[in-house]
């Protein structure tokens, strides 16, 4: 019983030492706080990251920037690093702080880790892309690039020039003639080729905490640089336009130069930027037919076969038929840096001339008899064409010297209206077509000259056209039948009828009733039979309905 007694005691005793070092590491605390016994410190956070404790916090700042500026002497170019750095007070008896050193130390190792590796580069901007590139020299080889395709004797150059539209240090691009090229160089006496920029340490860390927005080495457009505005539409031209060959070129769209700090990663060659500026992407569009077009010179004209245009237009054919004014899909190619060009160009073509027509007024507007063949004429053309992407988009001709004159075809033509034809009769069930049929009868005819209606006997007939009634009576085959010569020289018959209301030489009107349907002649039932002769020969009335 003693041993457990004095267990018991020892065992009391140490809870109450643990409660009085419990009490202690509580009140500790307060007591120092209102005795002036705790140290004051402040917490310093990076990013939202407790990096530790600094007695003073008066110099945070400024150790954040010498770790900055020590930064950007070593990596020779502006550390863009954002960071977030505040500190809080504390008041702890205990607490460990940290010397100014290892507080620098701290700082430069997260710039470091943070910051991004950029430099001074060109941002040049066409439309909606943008490509950053290492030097002005770069610049002009990527726009050199994609203009050497369509100008392979280099008769024009790039030229980069001072936007007078703009506050900050802003630059487009244009092509100008080789010769324009050298004079302007002679005039300004510097090109903005041939400027380098000479970063120095200093202007590094001058502006490590301040965005960059303008440049101190191109010389701004009140120094040296004159004020000449771009035109995007309007390519140069040559000064001499004698002869053939290029004459004028630009791009389609306007082409951006300023410059930027960036990261290294998004820097570009010249040669991948032009790459890009020029491949093409596909886009539909539609083309309207014009005269002489053809699937073959519209597929060529756009640099597609007969089979791709076909793919793209369904139900055309190499055999469909076109009109002036049809619509037609076609793909275009898309860059994004269009190159447009004119060049002037002789040659000979064929041509002929406009038809001349004689006026017959007693002649309907069906009839025409050419009096004289065309025969073709020749001719030297020059012209200037101009091409989007070296597809033509118009032509323009600006000289002409005929060598053969055409012969033009003259055409004697009608000027009256002729008659028209309507069905001659209301409603019925066609039993028979114009041409080939089965013979209905033993001994009818398998080639049809005429239309069949079935319709009840005694349907009012009338007549298709007005003219003058030739036949009323009764023929083998027709039955009952009348014949009705037009003033255009046709001719039409109603047979099978059950009664005749008309007499030859009677004129009559177009719609005239002239008679009722019947049964009559070699019939099988109750029909109208009708015909139309044009010239003596049965055609399909259907066509002139």
């Amino acid at each position: 019983m003693k041993l457990l007694r004095r267990k018991k005691v020892k065992l009391n005793f140490v809870l109450a030492a643990m409660a009085s070092c419990f009490c202690m590491l509580l009140v500790t605390p307060i007591i120092g706080e209102q005795f002036g016994f705790a140290n004051s410190f402040s917490n310093v956070y990076l990013d939202g990251e407790h990096i530790g404790a600094i007695k003073d916090p008066a110099n945070v700042e400024s150790l954040l920037l010498d770790a900055r500026l020590a930064l950007a002497k070593e990596q020779k170019s502006m550390v863009l690093a954002e960071v977030d750095c505040y500190y809080t007070p504390v008041e702890e008896m205990f607490s460990k702080s940290m010397d100014e050193e290892q507080l620098y130390e701290m700082f430069y190792t997260h710039l470091k880790n943070a910051s991004v590796d950029i430099q001074r580069a060109y941002m040049m901007k066409i439309g909606t892309y943008t490509v950053y590139l290492d030097t002005i020299e770069d610049v002009y080889k990527v726009l050199e690039l994609a203009k050497a395709k369509y100008d392979p004797s280099n008769l024009f150059q790039v030229n980069i020039i001072a936007d007078a539209e703009r506050e900050i240090n802003m630059y487009t691009a244009e092509l100008i003639s080789a010769d324009v090229q050298i004079q302007t160089v002679e005039t300004v006496g510097i090109r903005v080729s041939e400027i380098r920029l000479q970063d120095t340490l200093e202007d590094v860390t001058e502006e490590v905490t301040e965005p960059v927005t303008e440049s101190e080495d191109i010389p701004s457009e009140e120094e040296s640089v004159p004020e000449t505005e771009v035109s995007e539409e309007e390519p140069a031209v040559l000064p001499d336009p004698n002869g053939d060959g290029l004459k004028a070129m630009g791009f389609g769209e306007k082409v951006e130069i300023t410059e930027a700090y960036v990261s290294k990663s998004l820097i570009t060659s010249p040669e991948e930027a032009a790459d890009q500026i020029t491949k093409e992407s596909q886009k539909n569009e539609i083309y309207e037919v014009q005269s002489g077009d053809t699937l073959s010179t519209i597929a060529n004209g756009h640099g597609l076969l007969v089979k791709d245009v076909l793919a793209l237009n369904s139900g055309m054919t190499e055999r469909t038929m076109l009109h002036i004014g049809d619509e037609i899909i076609i793909t275009v190619p898309q860059p994004e840096l269009t190159i447009m060009t004119t060049e002037q160009s002789t040659y000979e073509e064929e041509y002929f001339a406009e038809v001349e027509y004689v006026y017959n007024d007693n002649w309907y507007t069906t009839k025409s008899v050419t009096l004289q063949e065309q025969e073709a004429g020749y001719h030297q053309v020059t012209a200037l064409i101009t091409k989007r992407n070296g597809v033509e988009q118009s032509r323009e001709m600006i000289d002409e010297v005929v060598i053969k004159e055409p012969v033009k075809k003259i055409v004697e033509v009608g000027t009256q209206t002729p008659p028209t034809y309507i069905k001659p009769l209301s409603g019925g069930r066609q039993t028979s077509g114009f041409g080939r049929r089965k013979a209905p009868t033993k001994g009818a005819s398998t080639n049809h000259r005429a239309i069949d209606w079935a319709t009840p006997t005694g349907t009012a007939i009338w007549a298709s056209s007005g003219g003058t009634v030739s036949v009323a009576g009764w023929q083998s085959g027709y039955g009952y039948v009348v014949y009705i010569n037009h003033p255009d020289g046709n001719q039409t018959r109603y047979g099978h009828l059950s009664k005749i209301l008309v007499s030859s030489g009677q004129k009559v009107k177009q719609g005239q009733k002239i008679a009722l349907s019947g049964n009559t002649g070699r019939s099988t039932g109750p029909h109208l039979h009708f015909e139309l002769r044009v010239n003596g020969t049965p055609v399909n009335p259907y066509n002139y309905f």
